[in-house]
């Protein structure tokens, strides 16, 4: 069996749990990867969400609540409200993937790779707003599931320092 073919297996393994455990999450993607983009952006939207996925799925003694619909939504709009507000200032020196990388620096740092290097495969023929639709879909993801993981048993509950 080939490395190519094995990659595949693993990927559609890795999105049928996706499938199952995070269904809203999963059909929020599966609308934003509409088939309306071009195939390279829609592949890559299609391998980065399940990546996304299993790094959380797997990282060792984290467990994920299943997401709602309305938690899926808040993602969106938290990232939208926050895109807007930087749009509004053109001073800021972050962008909203920043925000998101400080959370997660490095699944960030995985799309952005996976991103150059799609964007150089297929540099002649891609279309990056399809590429923008895709990064922007992938970076609701991780915001979702960073909201979605479970406090360790033993997490002092209610000592969090109120966040504004």
């Amino acid at each position: 069996m080939g490395v190519d073919t094995r990659a595949r297996e693993l990927t559609a393994e890795g999105f049928e749990r996706f499938s199952v455990e995070q269904q809203e999450l999963a059909q929020y993607l599966s609308g934003k990867l509409a088939h309306s983009l071009d195939e390279a952006a829609l592949a890559l939207g299609h391998l980065l969400g399940v990546a996304v996925f299993v790094a959380f799925e797997s990282f060792p003694g984290t467990r994920l609540r299943r997401l709602s619909a309305d938690a899926v939504a808040a993602a969106d709009a938290a990232l939208g409200a926050d895109e807007e507000l930087r749009r509004l200032d053109p001073l800021d020196a972050l962008d909203s993937e920043d925000i998101v990388a400080i959370e997660q620096p490095a699944l960030v740092a995985f799309v952005n790779q996976h991103i150059g290097l799609t964007l150089d495969k297929h540099a002649e023929s891609i279309d990056v707003d399809d590429v923008a639709v895709v990064f922007r879909a992938i970076l609701v993801e991780i915001l979702a599931l960073s909201h979605a993981v479970v406090a360790p048993p033993g997490y002092p509950v209610g000592r969090e320092e109120p966040m504004a």
